[in-house]
């Protein structure tokens, strides 16, 4: 009882050193309810009879477990860091007679108290923070959000438990460190400085590697790309071209002369040279979807894939480089000027950065690049979910769609031609009402076109004015020799005109017609329509008549939405009346199966980006704190040489808040800086999509508001390690800094 009384009182003295510890745990608990909660079987909002979240349960879970398994790694890290920081005081237990085994327990009660505090102040939280997750759920869904606070059990169960065998496995690995370390090495842990190093070994293999990758893809270069050097293409690609054949083998030359130029010049003018030299290569092959985009630039998925994993490798290499070269810049300045070096307190700053930065480069590039994805996955979220829904809505803009595809079957010619009125005893059984509904086909405009799987098919006037009708659009006429065109939205200007240039005058099997004076046509009628192509032909009623049907549709509007259960019912129906054989020759299409399974498949994707990305910034920014809040009670006693040297308190205030300045901020800036790069990326490479699916205004504020989430939690961590900091090096302190 005495000891479990001791470990109390430890709780209650250390609570606020605990800080960090207790933040980090009811932010990662909080969302993880909060993400949880989803998959309720008591969560029942209300979405409507034309939804069904049953979809959702179990890849929710998965994704939300597989992602909190981080967080063990993240629980242990923490706590070794504790033991680190309390080894005196277990030497002095354990002179005083009580056993290894005793202190070891006795530290697993202190923070599996610290612990359970953190769980249930996390549950409830999330119980808040699960109100953000339903709101975002039913944005998804396109339902109004209402706030209501509920606890579900067996979410709360699933918390504790999975939290619970976290405390325990940690517990273990705890017990096992202590009663390991030798009372000799508890003492004087706190004497122990790191090692200062410069020479950055890691660093490289890294570029080992990197002239590797560059020699290669140089290789690949020049039978890939030489293809575009000929007068098909424009000039500008084949200036692109060339760079791209030449920047990896000046990369491999740097590699071949390095120890020639790291003699006659220095270890960080050569380092730069390899990084311009990377970033040149980088921004080059960012240039490959803006050429794809914009000049159409043929090129098969493996190589594109390719050329996007090679830029994610730049990237690493630059990041890689960088560090090194801040951290040999700085020592450099601090060598070379003495002006620098002497002025105010620059020197002690210089000590407290060098002694760090100096054998910390690797795990400074990690957790860069760790925030850069964090980062980058919170401002890829809404552009993909978005884009998601975007295309959702222009994909099935009917209540039901039913068409035929030529190019599944193996003889098209056996197709029957149907106009689907079978289904009209499914909509009288359960009693449906049409709002509107339009059965049509697509033709081709040769009898020769049939076996073509990729053949430009035409519709009737008539049966394109009746789509119109149904979405309020103003119909079109056409003279008996005129054709016009409809296109899928997303198609580049410079495709319709490189069309019309080529197809003025079109031949059919019902003779020649001449391009309409009419406006190129875009509205939203589905994709299903285009087949193969990014346009479908509108011709006049008797040039149809002689042609060959190509596909079969109907497209039905209902007065209201579907249920789940009728639009299941309705597809069950369909198949069984229309087998093909294992032929996907016809389909069935509803908006409300569609709408929910997609919607539901958004939604898992945002969470789990949003859910990733927030563990991983948690992550990065716990290392970041516990690495100084260590540090400040190692180098306690340098803060006090300051003070009897006369230094003044808000001297060293600044030059605490300029440490912490440095460490936090430069991989954040670096971090925020590549991630820009990236959007802006995605404004360039996918302008046309996003003017579509997304618009350009709305997607800036979502990266806006991510931004303002990010800050807010840099903001949180970052006054949490000052203030602890500056506690633990404050004048006269004895006590431990518990971390």
């Amino acid at each position: 009882m005495m000891y479990f009384r001791l470990a109390f009182q430890n709780v209650k003295r250390s609570i606020k050193d605990y800080l960090i510890y207790i933040m980090t745990l009811t932010a990662c608990i909080s969302l993880f309810y909060a993400f949880l909660s989803i998959t309720s079987r008591y969560y029942r909002p209300d979405i409507g009879a034309e939804f069904n979240l049953e979809v959702l349960g179990d890849g929710m879970l998965l994704v939300i477990i597989l992602i909190t398994m981080l967080l063990i790694f993240l629980v242990q890290y923490v706590n070794r860091f504790m033991i680190r920081n309390q080894q005196k005081e277990f030497a002095v237990q354990s002179i005083m007679g009580m056993e290894q085994s005793m202190i070891a327990g006795l530290f697993f009660i202190e923070t599996l108290v610290m612990g359970l505090f953190s769980l249930v102040l996390g549950i409830v939280l999330g119980v808040i923070f699960s109100q953000f997750i339903t709101a975002m759920l039913l944005q998804v869904f396109q339902k109004p959000f209402v706030f209501s606070f509920m606890l579900f059990p067996d979410t709360v169960f699933l918390t504790v438990f999975f939290f619970g065998a976290c405390f325990a496995v940690v517990g273990l690995f705890q017990i096992h460190t202590i009663r390991k370390i030798k009372i000799i090495d508890m003492l004087h842990a706190d004497r122990k400085n790191e090692a200062f190093s410069t020479t950055h070994k890691w660093v490289e293999k890294v570029l080992k590697v990197n002239f590797i990758l560059f020699f290669l893809m140089g290789i690949y270069s020049i039978r890939t790309l030489t293809y575009y050097l000929t007068d098909e293409f424009q000039t500008a690609i084949q200036i692109w071209v060339l760079i791209s054949i030449v920047i990896p083998f000046v990369m491999v030359g740097l590699g071949i002369a390095e120890k020639k130029i790291r003699k006659s010049s220095s270890h960080v003018k050569y380092l730069l040279m390899v990084g311009v030299v990377g970033f040149a290569e980088m921004i080059t092959v960012s240039l490959l979807p803006v050429w794809k985009m914009y000049f159409a630039l043929p090129m098969d998925k493996g190589a594109f894939n390719l050329y996007l994993a090679f830029i994610i490798w730049c990237l690493i290499f630059l990041v890689s480089v960088f560090f090194v070269v801040f951290s040999d810049g700085l020592l450099v300045l601090k060598n070379r000027s003495l002006r620098v070096k002497y002025k105010d307190e620059n020197l002690f700053f210089f000590g407290q950065i060098l002694s760090k930065l100096g054998s910390n480069t690797l795990s400074m590039t990690l957790i860069c690049l760790t925030l850069t994805l964090s980062i980058s996955l919170f401002l890829l979220t809404p552009f993909l979910v978005e884009w998601a829904q975007g295309f959702l809505d222009k994909r099935v803009v009917y209540d039901i769609q039913i068409d035929s595809d030529y190019t599944a079957a193996e003889n098209v010619k056996l197709l029957p031609e149907t106009d689907y009125t079978f289904l009209d005893s499914f909509f009288e059984e359960k009693r449906i009402t049409l709002k509107d509904d339009c059965t049509f086909s697509t033709y081709f405009l040769k009898a020769s076109d049939v076996h073509g799987q990729s053949a430009i098919t035409a519709i009737s006037l008539s049966d394109y004015n009746h789509l119109m009708e149904m979405f309020g659009y103003e119909k079109i006429s056409l003279a008996e020799n005129e054709f016009s065109t409809q296109w899928l939205s997303i198609t580049p200007k410079s495709t319709m005109e490189t069309f019309e240039t080529q197809y003025d005058r079109i031949a059919t099997d019902n003779g020649e017609l001449i391009l309409s004076a009419i406006e190129p046509k875009t509205e939203e009628l589905g994709e299903v329509i285009y087949s193969n192509q990014n346009v479908v032909l509108i011709l006049p009623d008797l040039t149809c008549d002689k042609l060959t049907v190509a596909n079969s549709y109907r497209y039905i509007m209902t007065e209201s939405p579907l249920s789940y259960a009728d639009a299941e019912q309705l597809t069950d129906y369909f198949h069984e009346y229309m087998p093909m054989d294992g032929q996907e020759v016809y389909s069935v299409t509803t908006k409300t199966i569609e709408r929910n399974d997609t919607s539901a498949l958004i939604f898992i994707v945002q969470t789990g980006l949003i859910y990733s990305a927030i563990i991983l910034f948690v992550i990065c920014f716990t290392i970041l704190s516990l690495q100084q809040l260590s540090d400040s009670g190692k180098y306690r006693y340098r803060f006090q040489v300051l003070r009897n040297m006369g230094v003044e308190e808000n001297h060293i205030r600044r030059l605490v808040l300029k440490q912490l300045g440095i460490w936090f901020g430069v991989p954040v800036m670096v971090a925020l800086l590549i991630s820009s790069a990236f959007i802006l990326f995605l404004f360039i490479g996918f302008s046309i999509q996003i003017r579509t699916y997304i618009g350009a205004w709305k997607l800036l504020q979502q990266v806006g508001t991510i931004l303002i989430i990010l800050f807010a939690l840099l903001i949180c961590y970052f006054t949490s390690t000052w203030i602890l900091f500056r506690k633990s090096i404050s004048q006269g302190q004895e006590g431990k800094c518990n971390v």
